[in-house]
């Protein structure tokens, strides 16, 4: 299963965080922070994986959700590009140039760059599909080897990281 439908919201502050949680894949591991309705960040731990693994569903109080929740902190433009990251299809990568023309912002591929790199919630907000328009992969929060190795998964397997439960 993929991800399920994300709602982004907007906040002038991030809310409090009472919940963190470890989500471990093939990108390595992820430290989830959040409050039990919305998360808000994502911070990755240590340094990618030398073998992939599989992606175990997003842990509680996230995880086994039809829509995940995502509180955000950040200007109205990143939040626009945040919500087009969220509309990528696993395995498609797209140019920065290209995604500022999907929100009619066609000039802006530079803003796009730096709202991409301020992404809160790599992964989720799937930022590593966003790649220059020569075909390189260009730069990552999670450094160029997790961001290869995320984009390989995907082509490879055609979805999304594993945030359901199992059945």
């Amino acid at each position: 299963m993929g991800l399920p439908a994300i709602e982004i919201i907007a906040v002038e502050r991030r809310p409090a965080s009472p919940h963190r949680a470890l989500w471990h894949g093939p990108w390595g591991t992820l430290l989830l922070i959040g409050d039990a309705q919305y998360l808000s960040a994502a911070v990755f731990q240590g340094p990618a994986p030398s073998r992939p693994g599989l992606a175990r569903p997003l842990p509680a109080p996230w995880g086994g959700r039809l829509r995940l929740r995502l509180a955000l902190q950040g200007t109205a433009f990143q939040i626009q590009v945040w919500r087009a990251l969220a509309e990528l299809r696993a395995g498609e990568p797209v140019s920065y140039s290209e995604l500022a023309a999907r929100i009619d912002r066609p000039n802006a591929a530079r803003a796009v760059a730096s709202a991409v790199a301020a992404n809160p919630v790599p992964v989720l907000l799937p930022c590593h599909r966003v790649i220059r328009r020569n075909g390189q992969i260009g730069q990552y929060i999670g450094g160029p080897a997790r961001k290869q190795r995320l984009l390989i998964d995907e082509r490879t397997h055609r979805r999304d990281p594993d945030v359901h439960e199992r059945p």
